[in-house]
């Protein structure tokens, strides 16, 4: 049935400004909450949204009751098939989850005017409820489901709210006393540090408070640091806080510091700040410390080396150059140590360096393994690279064998037109375009003159991909042969290319013989359009 049907334009239009406007209110009453807010936010956007600054503590309270009684009933569940594990359809899931989210920061952005209003009592119950079901949120899958921390997605100053939360109860007529509201408040601003928890707690105290906050959590950090503890203590957030709200920015630094080996952004922070100050000799000292306790990272290399460069040490940069390089294996981390080494006028040697510490074997690591041919390959030695692969020394690995394959393909198809051949031409548009660790090397390899003629390229392509489909075809997983049919199809291209019907018909035969059984393969043969039987 068409829409017009039901609805009738001139029926509407008849009807007075009153009427639709009166109809209008009652269908988005109807509504779930957040879809009347994106109603508003969408067709009355002159109109504020934000509720009204006289909020009514007895009722709001009602209304926080009833909303933490429909979310321990499950309500809100709804559940995210992410990985298309289970295969159902979760289009509408994150309906429940979004009302959630607008409902829960509506009733904290009320509960923060109850504390402006002076209402403290009825503001400090309304905290304990909402943190207390935030919480339970986060840690079980009752509310949620399996939606994920909710304060990810919740449009809120926490720091603000937990400021309020403290500020309510601090002058709330129960009278906790000052050591009791710390406490309270501790662990919500804990459990919520990462969003400010820490930094509201400490804003909300005047200097007697925040003295007696510092010596409660100098206490736990000490306590676990007796523990011998490689992590890096909660608390020591709260100190900061402390520190930033006292606009102590020399105790920022040292606590940072004191804890960078146990923190990894403490420690980039710490660099960050001798890189600002300019104070070379400290930002090498503080990347160093972060090579040892964390590994040789990137973010700690690349500022080693920078500041070995500044101040002046080429030799020692270059080490460090070394090893990041020997860590990482990326493409242009090759060319930059070659330029680097050939102002040195010692590339060579450190040409052989990095080959003597390559390894032909697996690392589990796309784009590390196979070092030793990229090395050959990208310096121009073909030669060798091609006969220690053909020799199998130390072994072939996957991904040594897919940069043998596309190599090959990229050199037989240099200056060819491949109008046509859909599988090349779109190898040849990812060599192009693609930034990953395998083309990021083809590209520094073929500015390298080729040595072989085509034909030798082309048979040294259809016999690595030959090998790449017995590696997934002789791996058990069904999964598997839809690779290996596109890698024959591959095949299949560069036979009509190059006029060699022998480099698909050798390839037939082995699978016929090898693979007659496996039944998968050729249903995949037969999806790329390649009519074959076992």
């Amino acid at each position: 049935m068409d829409r017009s049907d039901i609805i009738n334009k001139e029926a509407l239009l008849k009807l007075s400004k009153e009427e639709l406007a009166e109809e209008l209110a009652g269908f988005l009453e109807g509504l779930p909450y957040h879809q009347q807010k994106k109603w508003v936010a969408a067709h009355l956007p002159q109109y504020p949204q934000e509720q009204s600054s006289q909020v009514e503590g007895v009722e709001l309270l009602g209304e926080i009751k009833d909303f933490c009684e429909r979310s321990r009933s499950g309500e809100f569940v709804s559940w995210d098939d992410y990985d298309h594990y289970y295969g159902w359809d979760d289009s509408g899931d994150s309906e429940e989850f979004e009302e959630w989210i607008e409902l829960f920061t509506d009733l904290m952005k009320s509960v923060m005017k109850l504390t402006l209003g002076g209402q403290h009592r009825e503001a400090v119950e309304g905290y304990r409820l909402l943190f207390g079901i935030l919480k339970k949120a986060g840690e079980t899958t009752d509310i949620l489901g399996n939606q994920g921390a909710p304060e990810d997605f919740i449009e809120l100053n926490f720091a603000q709210a937990i400021k309020s939360y403290a500020v309510s109860l601090l002058q709330n007529e129960e009278n906790l006393g000052l050591d009791a509201a710390i406490q309270e408040i501790l662990s919500v601003a804990k459990d919520y540090r990462y969003c400010g928890g820490f930094t509201g707690l400490a804003e909300a105290l005047d200097p007697e408070g925040r003295k007696r906050l510092k010596e409660i959590l100098t206490g736990i950090v000490e306590e676990e640091l007796g523990l011998e503890k490689r992590s890096c203590p909660h608390e020591v957030e709260g100190l900061i806080a402390i520190a930033a709200a006292e606009k102590n920015d020399l105790e920022i630094l040292s606590l940072k510091e004191k804890f960078a080996s146990r923190n990894a952004v403490y420690l980039r922070e710490v660099i960050a700040h001798y890189q600002e100050e300019k104070d070379w000799q400290a930002v090498a000292r503080w990347a160093r410390k972060g090579i040892e306790h964390f590994g040789y990272d990137g973010e700690y290399a690349r500022a080693l080396i920078e500041a070995l460069d500044t101040l002046g040490d080429k030799l020692a940069a270059q080490e460090a150059h070394i090893a990041y390089f020997l860590k990482y294996r990326a493409a242009g981390e090759f060319s930059s140590l070659k330029q680097r080494s050939q102002s040195l006028s010692n590339w060579s040697g450190v040409f052989e360096r990095l080959l003597a510490s390559s390894t032909k074997e697996s690392t589990g690591w796309p784009g590390r393994a196979g070092l030793r041919t990229r090395l050959l390959l990208a310096e121009g030695r073909e030669k060798e690279a091609l006969e220690e692969f053909h020799a199998g020394k130390g072994g072939k690995d996957l991904e040594e064998i897919k940069l043998i394959a596309k190599y090959a393909v990229a050199r037989l198809s240099e200056g060819m037109d491949l109008t046509g051949y859909k599988k090349l031409l779109k190898h040849r548009e990812r060599l192009k375009e693609e930034q990953s660790s395998l083309y990021d090397w083809l590209r520094i390899i073929l500015k390298n003159p080729q040595d072989l003629r085509q034909e030798n390229y082309a048979r040294l392509a259809a016999s690595s991909y030959q090998m790449l489909v017995d590696e997934h075809l002789q791996s058990g997983k069904p999964s598997r042969a839809t690779p290996a049919a596109h890698y024959c199809a591959i095949v299949v291209e560069i036979s009509r290319l190059m006029s060699c019907p022998d480099l698909w018909t050798n390839l037939l035969a082995h699978l016929k013989e090898a693979y007659h059984r496996k039944r998968l393969i050729w249903q995949n043969l037969r999806a790329e359009g390649i009519g074959v039987t076992p």
